[in-house]
């Protein structure tokens, strides 16, 4: 067997295509994540050097972006797990394209919602250090992107459950 074949081989079952939108949910809200934390860890780390004595107030500013690949790893397990994977259940392939599509889509929500929430990380820890009685509005910021993060966990648990359960 060539690669061509194992390849389409691959690419003509819906459990196939399931896994690859699945683990590219997980990996795009991952990578996103990875470059949200960096840029609120780096911003954070100038700061600390300045006034260490806000680290607590500013850990949770600096953690938030974490959350993305979070939903993005619990979007793929329930995926596994809502589909049969660990059985070997059957997928059809329109369910399947469409479990993946749709999978992607939450992926790339969660990895630009990521960056831009440490961007506002970043922001609101400027703001924190300028005004320290100031933290707990600043927090609202970066929370704000969060609301779309979220929304996007929502609508893949929802996609799940109802795509699952249609007649593809």
């Amino acid at each position: 067997m060539t690669f061509a074949q194992f390849f389409a081989d691959f690419l003509n079952t819906g459990l196939h295509w399931t896994i690859i939108g699945l683990f590219s949910c997980m990996t795009l809200g991952g990578i996103g994540s990875a470059i949200g934390l960096n840029i609120a860890g780096t911003q954070a780390s100038g700061a600390l050097s300045e006034k260490p004595e806000l680290f607590g107030r500013l850990f949770v500013l600096v953690a938030l972006p974490a959350t993305q690949g979070l939903y993005g790893f619990v979007l793929a397990f329930l995926g596994m797990q809502l589909t049969g994977f660990s059985t070997g259940g059957e997928i059809s392939l329109g369910r399947g394209i469409a479990l993946c599509g749709s999978f992607i889509l939450i992926g790339l929500v969660l990895l630009y919602s990521a960056i831009n929430q440490g961007r506002a990380s970043a922001g609101a820890i400027n703001l924190t250090v300028k005004q320290p009685e100031k933290s707990g509005g600043a927090l609202l910021l970066p929370a704000l992107v969060e609301t779309y993060a979220l929304l996007a966990f929502v609508a893949g648990f929802l996609l799940l459950t109802f795509i699952d359960k249609s007649a593809f």
